[in-house]
């Protein structure tokens, strides 16, 4: 029941526009708060999260909560940055507002509402962890069931009006791009982009040894097998597909990156050792979705991708990033060290920006920056705790041994994660409530607590039979006065 529940939880993030507005935010909310009271309350059993991803959710949860505590009004008007807004409360404040104590953020009710939309991927995170071996390969196959149906509308959706009621109301980013049930383009990409590690990794993990089913023929079994690895594939390829014609540079080219390192780790994986079938089966994987992908958008018509490919679009976006950036930065240095607050950088960039970067932005197109600016001193101790974290609980699953099967899927999912942490570098599909929760799922099944040990000696007990010595056949020897001399 458990699992439902948080599978229906996840698989319905990004129906309406991925949960980026209030109504189905509040909704996600509040089933977020149910799975971690089940979390907390029915499994009682400790988290055993490794320490440096514990101080960064740790600090991630309670620093805007410290950003919320009223000060006087006169410590509030030392903070860095709070000057020009003092000076307005000075001018246009009514003088019975004066005294009043206020929060280190400059916007609390945007600070209140991005911290309550922590909780539906820390209700992930944890849930993911909770789950058996056996669920969690289901999950997968569940979101790689999602993420096919999203690729295919993204796909029907690709025309020369760029408009239509597939769009399902959604504003559309213009003439052949996909977007899903996604408001941006990009968004949908950052998705599609992480599901493609985890099909390799499913692939990799239904080769794996020793898992026959008894009572079943082994021609079935054996059917069964191949019928799931062809859809599986097939939902690669129009994934990848889907992704071409999404437009974006970099969804595209962190969803190519995770494939090729996807190629290269499965090969050198400990876990997947076992015979050359196996690993080389990732290297043609890759090698196949990469060309089946390139040839089929051929065939639909490309030339409207490149053009966005194009040095002059490639300038033009870098120009107007790049605008934001240094803004951004400015705003940063101003607010050190405690940050403007959690969720308030389309209220604070206004003063900073500049007339290159014209129009309303509320985002800095970089998540890394937009913390910064946030949350000052801490982002950058809570990112780097965080990829600290990653990269050693990856380096700890390459070179495991003991679960074969299961640290294929967890190797899969942390492949997964790269491209969004590449993708965050241009742009902001992280503060999507439904990219958020499956980057979180995917780092929940990362950080499992069985890495690989119990299912290691499970699966060892688990020999097939024509891998057994064949029997010694005992010989009689005639009693002793029978013999010759």
């Amino acid at each position: 029941m458990f699992f439902w529940c948080f599978a229906v939880f996840l698989l319905l993030a990004p129906v309406f526009r991925a949960g980026n507005r209030p109504l189905p935010l509040l909704l996600l909310e509040l089933a977020a708060i149910g799975l971690l009271v089940v979390n907390f309350a029915v499994h009682r059993a400790p988290l055993g999260l490794p320490r440096m991803l514990a101080a960064a959710i740790g600090l991630l949860l309670l620093y805007p909560l410290v950003q919320l505590i009223p000060l006087p009004e006169s410590l509030w008007r030392l903070l860095p940055g709070h000057a020009a807004y003092a000076a307005v409360l000075d001018r246009f404040a009514a003088r019975d507002g004066a005294g009043i104590w206020r929060a280190i953020s400059v916007v609390p009710s945007a600070t209140e509402y991005g911290w309550l939309a922590l909780l539906p991927p820390l209700a992930c995170l944890l849930a993911a962890r909770r789950l058996s071996i056996e669920q969690v390969a289901l999950l997968l196959l569940l979101m790689v069931a999602f993420a096919g149906a999203e690729a295919l509308l993204g796909l029907l959706q690709v025309g020369p009006g760029g408009r239509g009621m597939l769009y399902l109301g959604n504003e559309e980013p213009g003439q052949y791009a996909a977007i899903g049930t996604f408001v941006n383009k990009n968004h949908l990409a950052a998705m599609l982009a992480m599901v493609l590690p985890v099909i390799v990794g499913l692939l990799v993990y239904s080769m794996r040894p020793g898992l026959r089913r008894r009572r079943r023929p082994v021609k079935w079994i054996a059917s069964e097998r191949v019928a799931r690895r062809v859809l599986l594939f097939a939902a690669a390829v129009m994934i990848l597909v889907c992704l071409v014609f999404t437009r974006s540079r970099a969804g595209l080219g962190s969803g190519l990156v995770a494939l090729v390192c996807a190629g290269i780790v499965f090969v050198r994986a400990r876990a997947a050792s076992i015979g050359t079938t196996r690993t080389r089966f990732a290297s043609y994987v890759v090698s196949g979705l990469v060309v089946i992908a390139i040839l089929i958008a051929l065939a639909i018509g490309i030339g409207p991708v490149l053009q966005g490919l194009s040095s002059g679009s490639l300038q033009g976006g870098a120009d107007f990033r790049l605008g934001i950036y240094q803004a951004t930065v400015r705003a940063a240095i101003e607010f050190f060290p405690f940050g403007s607050g959690l969720s308030t950088f389309a209220e604070v960039f206004p003063r900073f920006q500049v007339a290159d970067a014209g129009g309303y932005i509320d985002y800095a197109h970089n998540d890394y920056l937009q913390a910064f600016m946030e949350l000052g001193i801490v982002a950058p101790v809570i990112v780097g705790l965080f990829i600290a974290a990653y990269v050693m609980r990856m380096f700890e699953l390459l070179r495991a041994e003991g679960g074969r099967s299961f640290t294929l899927l967890q190797l899969g999912a942390g492949l997964g994660m790269l491209p969004m942490i590449l993708h965050s570098l241009f742009d902001f599909a992280l503060h999507m409530p439904a990219n958020a929760m499956w980057f979180a799922t995917l780092a929940g099944v990362v950080f499992h607590r069985m890495i690989g040990a119990r299912e290691g000696v499970h699966e060892l007990h688990k020999v097939r039979r024509e891998e057994l010595p064949m029997p010694v056949t005992s010989i009689e020897l005639p009693p002793p006065d029978s013999r010759t001399a």
